[in-house]
């Protein structure tokens, strides 16, 4: 199943250049920044602080125009949350533990550009602004927690989805290079625990990744 996504989204950059070589434009990306992520819980009794990490992607444009577009991302992406635990060695004494989830996440989103006109090429990539939207699918690769080490990733359900947002703006520094600074957000739909604890009959202990947010700052190369 890995296999065979890995390989749409490799059939899916091939036509997007070879579109963008007829009719639009294909932008290219790499980037990265600090991630800000927790889970939600609809148990009161469930206690969890953010969590602090990181993310590096890759990402490629489809231009439709200079004001729209077709973006997707290869996202090597770090989630999860914080939580006070029992010592072990003290029952009266709490620790903070971090509970460290890897994914690789495939986000497609259409883009929208707006902004006045700033390039020194004749590009479709010459607006500053933009604003992303869209959905993500996103594959478990780890799950660790930080206190013992312990890996619990069978306790996980290995497909994550929901929906995702981009809004950034970019700084020209070469006719085909610009800089860019960006905030992405995450929310996750998906239930991600592998066995939801039933809690009465008609409810159930449902974990989801919640809010991931992330500043980036990255690179944009355009071909046209």
């Amino acid at each position: 199943m890995k296999k065979y996504i890995f390989s749409v989204i490799i059939a899916s950059l091939g036509l997007f250049t070879v579109n963008a070589q007829n009719t639009g434009e294909i932008q290219y990306g790499i980037g990265g920044g600090i991630n800000f992520s927790n889970i939600t819980i609809n148990d009161d009794d469930e206690k969890t602080e953010s969590l602090s990490s990181f993310n590096a992607h890759l990402s490629a444009e489809y231009y439709f125009d200079d004001r729209l577009g077709v973006k997707t991302k290869i996202i090597y992406d770090n989630k999860g949350w914080a939580q006070d635990v029992v010592n072990p060695n003290s029952i009266l004494e709490t620790l903070k533990s971090n509970y460290n989830l890897t994914y690789i996440t495939f986000p497609l989103m259409v883009n929208y550009h707006f902004g006045s006109i700033q390039s020194r090429a004749k590009s479709f990539a010459t607006r500053p602004w933009y604003l992303s939207f869209g959905p993500y699918i996103a594959f478990l690769t780890k799950a660790e927690e930080s206190l013992s080490g312990n890996d619990f990733k069978e306790s996980l359900k290995s497909i994550d989805y929901g929906a995702a947002l981009n809004f950034g703006l970019r700084f020209e520094i070469a006719n085909f290079t610009k800089l860019y600074i960006e905030y992405d957000g995450q929310y996750g739909l998906a239930d991600i625990a592998a066995d939801s604890k039933t809690t009465n009959q008609n409810s159930s202990t449902a974990i989801k990744n919640g809010l991931r947010s992330s500043v980036n700052l990255g690179l944009l190369f355009a071909f046209y």
